[in-house]
């Protein structure tokens, strides 16, 4: 009785190790069929210019802009500190000019050093500067990094059918929207100290990230009107209306000016 216990016993220690052994070789298995799904052929991936990346050219600007494809190489084909995930480029910039068909590496980018608020800009942007007092600017609550609405005022002339002054005619006041949601790349703090975003002529200023498609008009309403900054909340939220409002469609608590109101002023045209 004793030896078949030992025999039942020593099958029973035999029949786990086996089963222990074959759950390895599933494992084993199963990381090699993954890793051969992910990395077919023994290839990796690299990144590679498809148009010139010049130098001191931002990261992010690179990854937004697409600068780059993805391919798969062999492991002997990449080039030393070949960079294969776009997230790494960020926070860095071109060290020299990289050249389309080069694939990126680590040689090729530096950790950006700079605080010009450039490297912020996407390629559709330009940074504008506005001068502003502490009520318009909201001083010390707008920080770098917020989102605000632009808000223009204008004192507009009425005009004839041919476009021209109305003589003895005087002037009205319209207000409108004209960006919606533009960053804050620099804004002034509370305070006058050194710390203070200024203009040396203008004293504080706050910078906004502006789409090209509208400098023209902010420029415009930076040197003909009033301009003023509404704080939007964190997050995705709804823009405020960009109809032309004057001091009657205010009265009415209405989002747009008259008819006839828009008509004489030719904002209605």
């Amino acid at each position: 009785m004793n030896k078949l216990y030992i025999a039942l016993f020593g099958a029973l220690v035999l029949a786990l190790l086996l089963a222990a052994a074959a759950a390895v070789l599933v494992v084993v298995y199963q990381q090699n069929r993954d890793s051969s799904l992910q990395n077919p052929h023994g290839k990796i991936s690299v990144l590679v210019a498809t148009q010139t990346i010049d130098q001191f050219t931002p990261g992010n600007q690179v990854v937004d802009g697409h600068m780059f494809r993805i391919d798969k190489v062999a492991p002997d084909a990449a080039a030393d500190g070949a960079i294969s995930n776009p997230d790494d480029l960020k926070g860095l910039v071109a060290r020299n000019d990289v050249y389309p068909g080069e694939q990126l590496t680590t040689n090729q980018f530096q950790r950006s050093q700079t605080t010009s608020v450039a490297v912020k800009l996407h390629p559709d942007q330009r940074a504008i500067a506005f001068p502003v007092d502490a009520s318009a600017g909201l001083t010390g609550q707008v920080q770098a990094g917020d989102h605000v609405d632009v808000v223009a005022t204008f004192d507009v002339m009425p005009l004839d059918p041919r476009g021209l002054p109305l003589t003895g005619a005087q002037a009205i006041p319209l207000t409108r929207t004209i960006v919606n949601d533009a960053l804050v790349l620099t804004a002034p703090v509370a305070s006058s100290g050194p710390s203070s975003q200024t203009d040396s002529s203008h004293g504080p200023v706050i910078t906004l990230a502006i789409d090209d498609n509208q400098v023209n008009d902010v420029l415009f309403a930076q040197s003909k009107g009033t301009v003023w900054f509404a704080l939007r909340p964190p997050g995705k939220s709804q823009d405020v209306g960009g109809g032309v409002v004057d001091v009657g469609a205010v009265l009415r608590g209405s989002n747009k000016a008259g008819g006839n109101v828009l008509r004489v002023t030719g904002a209605g045209r």
